[in-house]
């Protein structure tokens, strides 16, 4: 295995860890900063969830350019194009349902206030 596959088969895999990741950063970075919540503004949190729907996007945008840059090589590809199509597709959709979870999140800290107890 070259260096330039090795990076091709990250690329399928970018999707499927940067939404998770970005999610779990959130809610642990959401969780840290309540309790500065109530006291200063809340721009913090809305920051960090913004920055962090981006990054839940970016993998499925990059999961989804390793579908496009191979896609009429994955049918011609005797070393099992399917499974890493299949995982590229994977990592688009849990990217963009990541993205839609931390989006809700982000929703639900501008409506309630976090001074409620």
């Amino acid at each position: 295995m070259t260096i330039n596959e090795s990076n091709a088969r990250l690329t399928y895999w970018a999707g499927v860890a940067l939404g998770p990741a970005a999610w779990a950063a959130n809610l642990q970075g959401v969780y840290a900063i309540t309790h500065l919540a109530c006291e200063k503004a809340k721009w913090g949190g809305i920051a960090l969830s913004t920055l962090l729907v981006l990054g839940a996007l970016a993998g499925a945008v990059i999961s989804a350019r390793a579908i496009r840059r191979r896609a009429g090589i994955e049918w011609s590809d005797t070393a099992g194009g399917g499974p890493r199509a299949f995982l590229a597709w994977l990592g688009v959709g849990t990217g963009v349902l990541f993205a839609l979870v931390i989006a809700d999140q982000l929703l639900a800290a501008l409506v309630i206030s976090p001074c409620l107890r």
